[in-house]
């Protein structure tokens, strides 16, 4: 099974970023889940698509074409390809996601997932985390003057009492898709914010300490 995308993002906004791994095309025409691997503070990851409800898909094959066995057709091994089926069949093909992007898609504070799919429509997976139970996050816009206007290639950090939060603003994402901005950072048990900080692509550092709240999304213009 050839993976083709995967993605980062903090998907329980503990602070610890998650990877979620999509099937790829499904070779050899078998169905693979796509896999979800939650971060445990650092020490291993742990397979979760199943617990939380991503795998399996209610349908994981569709139609693909319908063969008429009357036809009598040779396949190219110069027998009937079916093999004493007068009726038509109808061929099926696997569902499978290739790339992914995360991002809050509904603007309530946890991350949510849509994939591109191949023999399918997109999947819309929506986190209904916030909705479960009390979370702490901030998200982070940044605008480039001196450096390009998303400030690609910055690398922000987010402190808050004993704890450091890094993220590089590198713009990539999974195969031939892309996560929205603004970064994302989960908060954890964090509730207080003392500061962040941000080193640009033009070299310039800044420091921002006033007007910091969880639960908000912080504009920061480069000076």
């Amino acid at each position: 099974m050839l993976a083709l995308g995967r993605e980062h993002g903090d998907v329980n906004a503990d602070g610890w970023d998650d990877i979620f791994v999509t099937a790829g095309m499904n070779l050899l025409f078998h169905y693979g889940i796509n896999s979800l691997l939650l971060n445990n503070h650092g020490e291993k990851f742990v397979d979760s698509e199943f617990l939380l409800g991503i795998e399996p898909r209610a349908h994981p094959y569709t139609p693909w074409f319908v063969m008429d066995c009357n036809q009598k057709e040779l396949g190219p091994n110069g027998k009937e390809v079916c093999q004493g089926e007068t009726r038509k069949i109808t061929v099926t093909a696997p569902r499978g996601s290739r790339s992914s992007a995360m991002f809050d898609l509904d603007n309530d504070g946890d991350v949510d997932i849509v994939t591109k799919d191949f023999n399918s429509e997109p999947q819309v997976l929506i986190s209904d985390l916030a909705e479960q139970k009390k979370i702490n996050w901030l998200k982070i816009v940044l605008v480039g003057t001196k450096s390009n206007r998303n400030g690609l290639g910055a690398t922000v950090r987010v402190r808050a009492g004993d704890q450091t939060y890094t993220k590089y603003n590198d713009g990539q994402s999974s195969y031939l898709s892309q996560s929205v901005l603004p970064l994302y950072f989960g908060l954890g048990e964090a509730t207080k914010i003392d500061r962040v900080e941000v080193k640009w692509p033009s070299g310039r550092e800044q420091s921002v300490a006033k007007g910091l709240s969880k639960n908000q999304i912080l504009r920061i213009i480069e000076p």
